[in-house]
């Protein structure tokens, strides 16, 4: 994808933010055009090369929120497996700046949560996604933080109730057919 100066992107480690500049640069016997984008006081430059390697994206549409919202409703069963791999994948996936993949992660961080089983650092990555989910979609929207952050845990909370009917159920079922 193009992107010119004044373009509004997603840059996942900085968030929303403009493109700033194109810079023609030579690093290591290497020409190419460096990309400068800038969010608040953090500027990052990153070579055309790398722009979907690095997950530079466009922001999401108002039709990819409504999506997210109701993917955000979707039950989800969270797997525990090495606490450091998972740690790992979770970096991974805030730093893909995905919203989808990170939409995934916070309902099976959130599950957790309410299980009481979420680590300290898993509390962190939370916080992060929530914080990068609800600030894309602040920008698309315009609405208050507030709003958003309330209409994501009114999700989050209907995505658990359904969760957990759900187990309830199959309880029931299994031990009917024991039975």
């Amino acid at each position: 994808m193009e992107y010119r100066v004044g373009d509004t992107v997603v840059e996942p480690t900085l968030g929303i933010c403009n493109v700033e500049g194109i810079r023609r640069m030579k690093i290591d016997g290497s020409e190419e055009d460096y990309f400068i984008f800038m969010s608040g006081k953090a500027r990052v430059m990153v070579p055309r090369s790398q722009l979907d390697r690095r997950g530079i994206r466009k922001p999401m549409t108002k039709a990819d929120i409504k999506k997210i919202f109701n993917t955000l409703k979707m039950p989800i069963q969270p797997s525990r497996g090495d606490a450091r791999q998972t740690y790992l994948n979770y970096r991974d996936i805030i730093k893909s700046g995905d919203p989808v993949r990170i939409c995934k992660l916070i309902r099976e961080l959130y599950v957790l949560d309410e299980m009481d089983d979420l680590k300290g650092k898993e509390k962190e990555i939370m916080e992060q996604a929530m914080t990068f989910l609800t600030d894309e979609i602040l920008f698309v929207t315009d609405d208050s933080k507030t709003k958003i952050r309330g209409e994501i845990e009114e999700c989050l909370e209907k995505m658990y109730k359904k969760k957990v009917e759900k187990d309830s159920s199959k309880g029931k079922s299994s031990s009917k057919s024991k039975g």
